[in-house]
């Protein structure tokens, strides 16, 4: 048959050619060996599928982003330095720290700030409603960077928002990643008329081309250098109830005051610098609050020195004594993490999870099966939230860490999506969102381990071959 068909032949032999190539360049580039094997059996036995999938989605890098990235980031560097120096002199980095903050303030420069004030936003109402009332306050400048803005009855109000400051003088940047983000030629064009910077994480430009693995995932509104609101939330109608589809989107964000501040705005220098090379028009004067929290801002990303991502959630498990709570929307951690879960578990800790009851990303949900199934194995509880779906990243850590970003825990969040994570260690921000979690807690439905255990044949082997297929997920 090949024969007759010398044009189909030559097509089979070099689909797996470049197969094996590609196989090669796998196992030489994954970041685990379980996504090194999962490439290799799928380019080796179904090039004609997995080829083109992995030109699009395998690499582990940009070509040769991470030395593009390092060096653009060293131009910009000295702001980091400087501003960290400001906060040792001006005494705002926290002195006799928890074995838990050493270890995450080693990650990140320059560590732990305090003097700053936080407050926990629920939902797309009251997040969109403070973010509003304090981009309507912004005399000198804005920095808006979402991974999804969707131009919607929602999105579209906060571009007029953003496009009168513009006309009135403030300094406005808007950076948002073009995977995630669609925006209609006719407001990009108001955009730029109206005299706001705006910007696309450039996954579809330079070298970069044919590569759209990495995506700037961060979701961060900074107000004239005094008011930070970072976390899960997204800009669109589906905060509000509106996306039918999936009900209700439960998410959670942070609005933050003091030198918490600056260390996101050095974050967004950075990818700005990325994106257009050229340094942020800001102010850079750390300005100090009435509240008494210590912050960790923890930006982290494919160009890191050190897995800022993963280690961070490693260690924010291992220090947790007593509890553990954590709601997630994609449940399909890397090993290292999901074991430190486990033996969080077996050493008594009460570790609870919330995931969604249906999820936007339908094989993702079939691969945490497999993880859930182990987490109940063990003792953890596992709750389904019903209301709707959640999307909020947050975890409880004892009584001394709330944790709220823009992390999933999966394998695109800890190596390869650049995330923003706020680690507070606040008495008050504690409760708070152990009420929070508790009430979702009600609004959940809790997974008993025979769900899993009485699961028919097929889907214990769909949700396993989705499972495989979570290194590259």
């Amino acid at each position: 048959m090949f024969g007759a068909n010398p044009v189909f032949t030559t097509t089979i032999i070099c689909f797996y050619i470049v197969g094996f190539l590609c196989a090669a360049f796998a196992i030489l580039r994954a970041r685990t060996p379980q996504g090194a094997s999962a490439w290799v059996i799928g380019l080796i036995t179904l090039p004609f599928i997995t080829v083109p999938l992995f030109l699009f989605f395998g690499r582990s890098k940009f070509y040769g982003y991470t030395n593009r990235r390092k060096q653009l980031d060293k131009k910009v560097g000295h702001k980091l330095v400087s501003m960290q120096d400001e906060l040792i002199q001006s005494d705002l980095i926290t002195s006799g720290l928890h074995p838990l903050m050493q270890s995450l303030s080693k990650l990140c420069a320059p560590g732990f700030t305090s003097n700053n004030k936080i407050d926990l936003l629920i939902d797309g109402e009251k997040t969109y409603s403070s973010m509003l009332t304090d981009l309507e306050k912004a005399q000198k400048f804005i920095i808006f960077q979402f991974y999804v803005f969707r131009a919607d009855s929602a999105g579209r109000r906060f571009a007029e928002v953003l496009m009168r400051k513009s006309r009135e003088g403030v300094t406005v940047y808007f950076l948002y990643d073009e995977i995630g983000t669609e925006i209609p030629d006719d407001l990009l064009k108001e955009m730029h008329q109206s005299g706001m910077n705006v910007c696309h994480f450039n996954s579809f430009s330079g070298r970069g081309r044919f590569q759209i693995n990495f995506r700037n995932h961060r979701k961060v509104i900074i107000v004239d250098g005094e008011v930070a609101f970072i976390g899960g939330l997204n800009i669109g109608n589906d905060y509000l109830g509106l996306w039918p589809e999936l009900g209700p989107w439960r998410d959670t964000h942070l609005r933050m005051e003091g030198p918490s501040v600056i260390t996101g705005q050095i974050s967004f220098a950075k990818d700005w610098y990325w994106c257009k090379e050229e340094e942020l028009k800001t102010e850079w004067k750390i300005k100090q609050s009435d509240g008494d929290a210590n912050i960790l801002v923890l930006p982290s990303g494919p160009a890191d020195d050190k897995q800022a991502c993963l280690l961070a959630h490693i260690a924010m498990v291992n220090a947790a004594k007593e509890r553990l709570w954590i709601a997630n929307p994609y449940l399909v951690p890397p090993e290292s993490l999901l074991d430190a879960i486990l033996l969080a578990a077996l050493r008594g800790v009460d570790v609870r999870f919330i995931v969604p009851a249906y999820s936007d990303a339908k094989i993702v949900m079939m691969a945490s099966k497999v993880y859930i199934s182990r987490l109940l194995k063990h003792g953890v509880k596992v709750f389904r939230y019903q209301a709707g779906f959640l999307h909020q990243k947050v975890m409880l850590v004892d009584d001394l860490f709330a944790v709220v970003g823009s992390a999933n825990l999966d394998f695109r969040s800890m190596f390869i999506n650049f995330e923003i994570t706020v680690v507070a260690q606040d008495a008050k921000l504690v409760k708070e969102v152990e009420a929070m979690l508790q009430k979702d807690f009600v609004g959940s439905e809790e997974i008993q381990l025979e769900e899993y255990e009485n699961v028919g044949l097929w889907k214990k082997i769909t949700s396993r071959g989705a499972n495989l297929l979570a290194p590259m997920l």
